[in-house]
C-alpha cells in the first residue's frame, strides 16, 4: 500500500510515543489496527494526541476485525478519519487512503463503519473497562486507580446503560468477546 501511494504513510500495529522520539514525525496518514487487547487502547489515544499536536493535518485510518458498540465507542475517542474492516478489498483500501491523503472526505459506499455516532463513554469508564478486560477484580482495580469500589461499579453500570445492556454480566461478556 505504501509503495502504491508514494506518500508518507505510517502503518502501525502498536503505536508508541517512543517511536516518535526517534526523529521522523511527519506523516500524512497513519494506518492502525485496533488492538487485540482493549486495555492498550489508551496508549493509542495518547499517541494520536501527541502526533496531532505535531501535525494537525494528519489523517488516521483504523482497521477493525470485530465490530461492537464498545469498539466503536473506543475508536470514536480517537477521532479517526476512517474505519475499515480488515477483510476489505485492496482497491477499497487504496481508494480510502488516496482520498484521505488528498484531504478529501472518504466516500462511504458502505465500506466505512458507523454512520451513526456511537455512544460516548467517559475516560473513567474507558479506564475501568480496560482494567476489567485484564481480568482484574473490582477491589484490585479500585486500589490501583485509588477509587472506591462503588465508583468502579458506577462506571460499569453507566457504560452498560450507554450500550443498552441490562447488567454488568452482559457487559463483561461483550468485553470478553473482543
Amino acid at each position: 500500500m505504501k509503495a502504491l501511494l508514494a506518500q508518507d504513510i505510517l502503518c502501525l500495529s502498536h503505536p508508541s510515543i517512543d517511536f516518535l522520539q526517534n526523529g521522523k514525525t511527519h506523516f500524512n496518514l497513519i494506518i492502525m489496527n485496533f488492538p487485540e487487547k482493549i486495555y492498550l487502547f489508551e496508549e493509542y489515544i495518547l499517541f494520536l494526541k501527541h502526533i496531532r499536536a505535531l501535525n494537525p493535518k494528519i489523517k488516521t485510518l483504523f482497521f477493525i476485525d470485530k465490530i461492537s458498540p464498545l469498539v466503536l465507542s473506543l475508536i470514536a475517542r480517537a477521532h479517526p478519519d476512517a474505519i475499515l474492516d480488515k477483510k476489505e478489498k485492496t482497491d477499497v483500501v487504496f481508494e480510502m487512503c488516496l482520498a484521505l491523503l488528498q484531504q478529501e472526505a472518504p466516500v462511504a459506499n458502505g465500506h466505512t463503519w458507523s454512520t451513526k455516532k456511537p455512544p460516548m463513554i467517559t475516560p473513567g469508564e474507558v479506564i475501568v473497562l480496560c482494567e476489567i478486560a485484564r481480568n482484574e477484580s473490582i477491589n484490585s482495580i479500585a486500589q490501583r486507580l485509588h477509587l472506591h469500589p462503588k465508583t468502579i461499579y458506577s462506571h460499569l453500570n453507566n457504560a452498560s446503560k450507554k450500550f443498552g445492556i441490562c447488567n454488568r454480566v452482559e457487559l463483561l461478556k461483550m468485553i470478553a468477546m473482543l
